[in-house]
């Protein structure tokens, strides 16, 4: 009898069974057909601007959406992006991956109550605050992480797909609102696991490197201690931050959500913000995160 593999260690209670969860994540939809294409085109570094603009005018509406969404404040560049080709010279490959996943995702699940509202919110914000985070703190990676965002509750939106989890997701709302406990507490005492394993399996099953796989899984993990040892962690940090934010700004939260102000805080100074800048630093994130949100949010669903 083969051991439980390392990503579910600490991860699952006792009476949960692994290949349960392996066999229904091989249950869940495939990533949506041009999106996965495209995002395989782009890692690899010979591809072209116009090899990856023949694959994505196949799907015209896919392709509509992403340059709607290249040309929003959040990416623009001040100057019009009128094709697939414009967009991955003026915005480039790596930022347009994340748009393309963002385009797509929502094709997963049809249905839009109020809890995949919340969810899809969670996700968005938490790109957009990642985003934000990165570009304050002046990461080389900022075009990479909106991406990383927008995939961290991935499991969340798998766990709204599989008809089980997703019949008993209304208790995870109710817990949240009575004991203001997270997303994560709130699935591990439903379900026995949460949202991040779910979603670094999904993530793994859909190819995506093994880096974004990590990222997914421990973004809701302490942070391991006084300063990031690898580019990996700094990202996970920033993730963790974004989601941080993206809860303290109200997006995606659920009544009772808890607030995430000191994990904001000691994870914006764990990735190298000043101590004594943090308030400021803060507000200004907020405000911004909101008003990105509320102008273009409804572009994304």
């Amino acid at each position: 009898m083969s051991s439980c593999p390392k990503e579910f260690q600490g991860r699952i209670d006792n009476k949960v069974n692994w290949r349960d969860i392996v066999a229904w994540i091989g249950d869940l939809p495939p990533m949506p057909k041009v999106a996965a294409k495209a995002i395989s085109l782009i890692e690899k570094q010979e591809t072209t601007a116009k090899e990856l603009q023949d694959l994505l005018n196949n799907d015209p509406a896919l392709a509509a959406k992403i340059l709607k969404i290249a040309n929003s404040a959040m990416f623009s560049r001040q100057r019009e992006i009128n094709t697939i080709q414009q967009a991955v010279m003026i915005i480039g490959f790596k930022a347009l991956k994340g748009i393309i996943m963002a385009a797509s995702l929502r094709q997963l699940n049809k249905r839009f109550t109020k809890i995949d509202r919340l969810v899809w919110e969670n996700s968005m914000g938490t790109a957009m605050a990642s985003l934000s985070i990165a570009k304050a703190l002046k990461k080389h990676y900022a075009e990479e992480i909106f991406l990383l965002g927008l995939l961290h509750n991935l499991g969340q939106v798998a766990m709204l797909v599989n008809e089980t989890t997703r019949n008993k997701y209304n208790l995870v709302l109710k817990l949240i609102e009575e004991e203001e406990c997270t997303y994560v507490e709130a699935e591990h005492k439903v379900y026995g696991f949460s949202n991040p394993l779910i979603g670094a399996l999904l993530a793994k099953k859909w190819n995506f490197p093994a880096d974004t796989c990590q990222i997914i899984l421990h973004h809701q993990d302490q942070l391991p201690q006084d300063a990031p040892s690898s580019p990996l962690e700094e990202m996970v940090a920033i993730v963790k931050a974004g989601e941080a934010l993206c809860h303290l700004t109200g997006i995606g939260s659920p009544s009772g959500y808890p607030s995430r102000y000191e994990t904001l805080k000691d994870c914006l100074v764990y990735c190298g913000a000043a101590e004594d800048n943090t308030d400021e630093l803060i507000e200004m994130l907020t405000n911004n995160t909101q008003e990105l949100f509320e102008q273009e949010g409804s572009l994304y669903t």
